[in-house]
């Protein structure tokens, strides 16, 4: 199964190389890179570094549009490029890509594969409730089990595209296609994944967790 591995960027020109270059030591998927605008010289670093390998797609917004919109300009890319399948992965190191080798093989027999985290104390305190409390809101309004709703590491085939397509465009399309799961009753599989906590004032923020929580009810009636 052709599976494309996407990494969306934005500002982790000290991370996103080393990042890449242990996917491209570790699995043999093609990489699709997809700078979302970025202020700092990812986007510079990222050409220098991987125009000229073959199998690697660098894409890149002229705006910063959102992980969201990123992650879909990268899928768009891979089913043009007669992908089966995709895989995302953070850029800021945080996620190991050895265990794309997992995601892989599971792929093969489920349509989605999520990875999730240990819950503990490594988590910033934010994140931890931000993922407790919509964890618990999703699973019992859209009836499915899930173990983590914000974990970035995760897969699809193909196939399932159409019923899990996100509208978000920046943070909250983990939670979003987690309902579209529920609502559509589609099979899947969770992993367990290593996570490095990098930079605990990155990513989703108190705000941004108040604003995928009170985008569920719109999720549930849509």
């Amino acid at each position: 199964m052709k599976t494309f591995v996407i990494v969306p960027v934005y500002n982790e020109e000290f991370r996103v190389i080393r990042l890449v270059k242990k996917i491209l030591s570790i699995v043999k998927n093609n990489i699709i890179i997809v700078d979302d605008g970025s202020t700092d010289n990812s986007l510079e670093m990222i050409k220098k570094a991987f125009d000229k390998n073959r199998r690697i797609v660098i894409l890149s917004h002229i705006f910063n549009l959102g992980k969201g919109a990123a992650m879909k300009t990268g899928v768009k890319m891979a089913f043009k490029a007669g992908g089966e399948a995709v895989i995302f992965i953070d850029s800021d190191g945080q996620h190991k890509p050895k265990d794309l080798n997992v995601f892989n093989d599971k792929l093969k027999s489920y349509p989605l594969v999520f990875g999730y985290r240990d819950l503990n104390d490594e988590m910033p305190l934010i994140r931890k409730f931000g993922n407790e409390i919509s964890k618990s809101i999703v699973n019992k309004l859209f009836h499915i089990n899930r173990k983590d709703f914000l974990c970035g590491f995760w897969g699809f085939k193909k196939e399932v595209y159409k019923k899990i397509k996100w509208k978000s465009n920046r943070y909250g399309v983990e939670t979003e296609v987690a309902t579209k799961l529920g609502k559509n009753k589609l099979s899947f599989c969770e992993v367990k994944i290593d996570t490095i906590y990098i930079d605990k004032y990155k990513g989703v923020t108190i705000f941004d967790a108040f604003r995928i929580l009170s985008k569920i009810p719109f999720w549930y009636f849509n």
